[in-house]
């Protein structure tokens, strides 16, 4: 008589508790790498030698209180400015011929003088320097 034999199928179990131990090891070290990584993204910029050697004959200042003076005299806002240096700038092509200062107060923030650098690029003027108020 013959005995049946049991047939053994293999084990198709995953080991979960090793997964969950490898995972938490990951989030782990990214955790500690970057708390390492935060102190060092510091960015250390450039520093430009200050040059006053321009011909531009239009100079436009932004101050402190972001008020906007074309030539010493103040004007009511960006589209002014525009207006006024597109009139300015009429009939002259060369890129020397349409530069123009711009000055800027330190203190203010890119948002601050945006509109005065936007408003002399669409009435074709470049900027030839851009540089801080003296205090």
């Amino acid at each position: 008589m013959r005995v049946p034999r049991k047939r053994r199928s293999p084990i198709v179990e995953t080991q979960m508790i090793s997964l969950a131990d490898i995972a938490f090891l990951i989030i782990f070290f990214f955790m500690v790498t970057s708390s390492f990584m935060r102190d060092q993204l510091g960015v250390v910029l450039p520093v430009l030698a200050r040059s006053d050697k321009t011909n531009a004959q239009i100079m436009v200042m932004v101050d402190k209180d972001e008020k906007i003076y074309l030539n010493g005299q103040q004007v009511g806002g960006a589209d002014a400015l525009e207006r006024e240096i597109k009139g300015l700038l009429a009939g002259k092509t060369g890129s020397k011929e349409t530069e123009v200062r711009l000055r800027c107060d330190k203190s203010l923030k890119y948002p601050a003088y945006r509109p005065a650098f936007e408003a002399i690029s669409r009435a074709g003027g470049v900027i030839a320097v851009m540089h801080d108020l003296p205090h």
